[in-house]
């Protein structure tokens, strides 16, 4: 036999089992990135579900599916493994729902909002979400989280600019918001129709800029099919500016 075949087998050297060691840490780390990914998206599948719910019902949610929507939408923050706007849309749309039929606030904007933190930390649940200032207050943080992190997503500032407007924001930060969404999605009909609204609503809070915007988007809006045009008359009616938008707007 020869001195060869005598010879054990050959044990792993230090970089061999540096290297196993590796790709089996790789390998894990991959499997609990994947688990968190289906955990989060399982949480906001059931988040929508209620959104969803909400618009074909046109109804304000009642304390409890809005507690119910509000921890799977911060579970679902919880467990995505890194930022994501998108998840923090969503909570954003699920706070707007909860007094969306309410009034818009007289009382002008407070600057201070719960910090993202607490938003993930205290759920307001079925018994903290009874104050339209209070969820307001929170659409408007999570909107503002979500825009740091879609910046170029108009729908997601158009969102943002409604929020504020319900709590009581026209003002120049409303005038702002309205230029970025029309620079981001200037010929999107969701867009158009949006700042049309907005910035008829916020009309007193605007700058002169900020106004042509909003009567461009209105032309835009009227454009868009007949029942854009008396959608855009009664929005005229409703705010005041009918003989406005008569002469600038529609046909």
């Amino acid at each position: 036999m020869s001195q060869e075949q005598n010879r054990g087998p050959k044990k792993a050297g230090p970089l061999q089992k540096l290297s196993g060691l590796f790709l089996l840490l790789s390998g894990a780390g991959i499997l609990v990135a994947g688990l968190l990914l289906f955990l989060a998206a399982l949480n906001a599948n059931q988040a929508n579900h209620f959104l969803n719910d909400w618009a074909v019902t046109g109804q304000q949610p009642s304390p409890e599916a809005f507690a119910v929507a509000e921890a799977a939408a911060i579970r679902a923050i919880r467990l995505y493994p890194g930022q994501s706007g998108e998840h923090w849309d969503r909570l954003g749309r699920i706070y707007d729902w909860r007094h969306w039929q309410a009034p818009i606030s007289r009382n002008a904007l407070t600057t201070i909002r719960p910090s993202t933190s607490e938003i993930l930390e205290k759920p307001l649940g079925a018994t903290g979400s009874t104050d339209p200032s209070t969820t307001r207050a929170r659409a408007i943080a999570a909107y503002e989280k979500s825009v740091q992190q879609r910046p170029l997503w108009p729908y997601g500032v158009a969102r943002l600019a409604s929020a504020r407007l319900r709590a009581g924001g026209i003002d120049p930060e409303l005038a702002e918001l309205l230029k970025k969404a029309h620079q981001l999605g200037p010929w999107r009909p969701v867009i158009n129709r949006r700042i049309t609204e907005l910035g008829l609503k916020g009309w007193a809070g605007l700058d002169q800029e900020a106004r042509d915007i909003v009567l461009e988007n209105a032309r835009r809006t009227v454009s868009l099919s007949r029942a854009d045009e008396r959608w855009v008359r009664q929005l005229g009616e409703q705010t005041g500016l009918d003989l406005l938008l008569s002469l600038m707007v529609l046909p």
